[in-house]
């Protein structure tokens, strides 16, 4: 339907509605509406967590299960609308003195009315005002949505042009995130030391004016239209819920996403609000900061001689209630990604800290890690250039500020990143890939015992090129040991013979042919899944580790890239190994069964980097920004805490030798 159309088709409608409303009026003009004024004075609403008894490190709040409206427990501040069975009119004023504010409401009521509609009146008219001429409101009433249509759609042609977003880029080993062929989008002090456990446990959060409120996280699929109902039983994430529904309350939106649709995220973005958007930088790989609508800053991180992604996906949202909300993801934003295919997100609600901390250049938490990676994506002068302009009254004026304006005590999960360039020397080192991965491990207490073997799972939606050196390399990290302790195993290999890890211990998940023939999209909904036929026909290619990738919700595919770490008993081959005894926390054992990576890295060595040196000198050279969370397993029940977390079917079928092959975009969509 093109624009002229869609006007004329929503003036028609209108027309229609206003018609019916003032014929209902005209009958009903005899009679005085009942006047129901409401005034009330309460404190400037600040969002905070509910006082509670501290609660249990077992407890873990995942996944909580649908409630409806009347069944949510309101916050303190919550406000109760009036129950109108009628036509109603309502107006509301807000008019403030000193620390508080005064809500004055006028309603106007009539009880034989089938229909409602807002319209705003002045509060000292309101028992005066006479209902208009149908003519004269119809009128007035298509000459402003006439007028608010075309403004919208002259806006959307205005902007369209000057978005000027980078196309696609590919990495030297695979190809990153991108939209289907079919539809393509455009590319352009942090916790308690032992974190609580996931557990299939739901947890129900905290409501606050009608809308839920995670103070202690919360880790959710994307809503998608094509999963089958009855697996589909789970409460999952929308976009627009995570913003919230109070645009009013909206002061900052800062986000990453390699892909990007904006057109779509500005449907979905309240208007008027700065936004700061991280996102893929040219060819060239430099670092930018740009205006490309009014009210948004776009920055770009610097990438080595152009190559890799700005693969991170996540949103911060600060409210006018002091609260700060972040959301880390499986999802760009582009409105494929929130639809069609799978995807997965951790979102948590910060409070405002009671009084400012000072700036700790020492800190290593989940927010002093989240600021240097601002900083490494070239935030600050993005931030700076919204202060000098047209906003200098943003709630965040520095990096520094997130940390110390924010309470994260509550945040328990680890922060996992990759960040694109060379790294040396062992401090250096730990902070990108999977060397960070093994910190966060490590800082967890989720070290793999000795008298166990770690078994992993690793769903993506692109796949590397693998070397037997890699997924050793790999596993080391992902068992939380030190450099040292692999190096030492390395340098007992005899040279080119590293072993391939045993398909009992490393699964790699990737949908087969089969699988993506057998999904609703069939073939044209698998243009986020890249395999190239040149990698799986590679004579080293470890086939033997493949695994078909089946999404517990039915026939979708996923893009949500996670990799699941669980302790199981030892077997003969175990890589690697030494004699050399680690010194895991004495909780480990006792309180963890493993734990769950999500996040946007892929299984490929452009996302985790790829380590060589030695113990004293060690080099990780990393091709991609990325970014995602650790979350512990209990000890008890893993296998059912870990079935729950992920997305896909376990146990994950193997391919069958010489009858599945993965889905490959560069074969398949040519064939089809």
């Amino acid at each position: 339907m093109d624009e002229d159309a869609e006007l004329q088709l929503a003036l028609e409608m209108s027309r229609q509605e206003e018609e019916e409303r003032q014929r209902r009026l005209q009958r009903q003009s005899h009679k005085q509406p009942e006047q129901i004024v409401l005034t009330d004075s309460e404190p400037e609403e600040i969002e905070q967590p509910p006082r509670q008894a501290k609660p249990s490190h077992r407890k873990t709040p995942n996944h909580a299960p649908k409630r409806s409206v009347k069944d949510r427990q309101p916050s303190t501040h919550a406000e109760k609308p009036p129950v109108a069975s009628s036509s109603t009119k309502y107006t509301s004023q807000l008019q403030s003195s000193g620390k508080h504010s005064t809500r004055e409401r006028s309603l106007s009521i009539s009880s034989t009315s089938s229909t409602a509609s807002l319209k705003k009146i002045a509060p000292s008219a309101a028992t005066s005002q006479t209902a208009p001429t149908p003519t004269s409101a119809v009128s007035a009433f298509l000459a402003d949505r006439a007028k608010m249509e075309r403004e919208r759609l002259a806006r959307q042609k205005r902007l369209r042009p000057q978005v000027q977003q980078p196309e696609e880029t590919e990495s030297e080993e695979e190809e990153e995130d991108g939209p289907p062929p079919a539809k393509k989008a455009k590319a352009d002090d942090g916790g308690p030391s032992v974190a609580p456990l996931y557990t299939s446990k739901q947890k129900q959060p905290v409501t606050s004016s009608s809308e839920p409120l995670f103070w202690e996280g919360e880790i959710r699929q994307t809503a998608n239209r094509h999963v089958l109902p009855s697996k589909d039983t789970k409460p999952v994430w929308r976009l627009s819920e995570i913003i919230g529904q109070r645009h009013d309350q909206i002061k900052l939106i800062i986000f990453a996403s390699y892909c990007n649709d904006i057109d779509w995220i500005l449907r979905v973005f309240p208007e008027n609000v700065p936004v700061i958007f991280i996102g893929q930088p040219g060819e060239n790989g430099n670092a930018t900061v740009h205006n490309i609508l009014p009210n948004w800053v776009k920055a770009t991180p610097f990438l080595p001689n152009g190559r890799g992604c700005m693969h991170m996906k996540f949103m911060l949202v600060f409210y006018s209630t002091g609260r700060l909300r972040i959301m880390i993801s499986t999802a760009n934003f582009v409105d494929y990604d929130w639809r069609d295919i799978e995807n997965t997100a951790w979102v948590q609600d910060l409070p405002l800290r009671p009084k400012p901390i000072e700036h700790d250049t020492k800190a290593d938490d989940f927010p002093a890690q989240f600021q240097h990676v601002l900083s490494k994506l070239n935030f600050a002068p993005a931030l700076q250039s919204h202060l000098k302009g047209d906003h200098p009254h943003l709630p965040l004026r520095s990096i520094t500020e997130l940390r110390s304006r924010w309470d994260w005590s509550k945040v328990t999960v680890k922060l996992v990143v990759s960040m694109a360039g060379k790294y040396e020397g062992v401090r250096e080192v730990a902070k990108s890939g999977h060397v960070n991965l093994a910190n966060a491990i490590r800082e967890m207490g989720a070290i793999c015992p000795e008298e166990k073997e770690l078994a992993l799972e690793c769903q993506g939606s692109s796949i590397g090129t693998y070397s037997a050196t890699w997924l050793n390399e790999f596993i080391s990290s992902a068992k939380g040991q030190s450099l040292s302790r692999w190096f030492s195993w390395k340098k007992q290999q005899p040279r080119g013979k590293i072993p391939v890890p045993s398909p009992s211990r490393l699964k790699i998940l990737f949908p087969s042919l089969r699988t993506v023939d057998n999904s609703v999209l069939k073939r044209p909904g698998g243009g986020t899944m890249f395999c190239r036929e040149k990698q799986w026909e590679a004579k080293t290619f470890p086939k033997q580790l493949f695994h078909d990738s089946k999404s517990k919700r039915g026939g979708v595919l996923m893009h949500s890239k996670m990799v699941l770490g669980i302790f199981v008993e030892k077997s003969k081959n175990t890589l690697p190994s030494s004699s050399k005894k680690s010194a895991p926390s004495s909780s480990s054992a006792s309180t963890l069964g493993g734990w769950c990576y999500i996040g946007s890295h892929n299984f490929t060595p452009s996302a985790w980097g790829n380590l060589s040196g030695s113990t004293e000198s060690p080099v990780m050279n990393v091709a991609n920004y990325e970014m995602g969370i650790l979350v512990p397993l209990p000890a008890e029940d893993t296998e059912d805490a870990a079935s729950e977390l992920v997305c896909w079917e376990r146990p994950a079928p193997a391919y069958r030798s010489g009858v599945d092959e993965p889905w490959m975009q560069d074969k398949h969509m040519l064939a089809f």
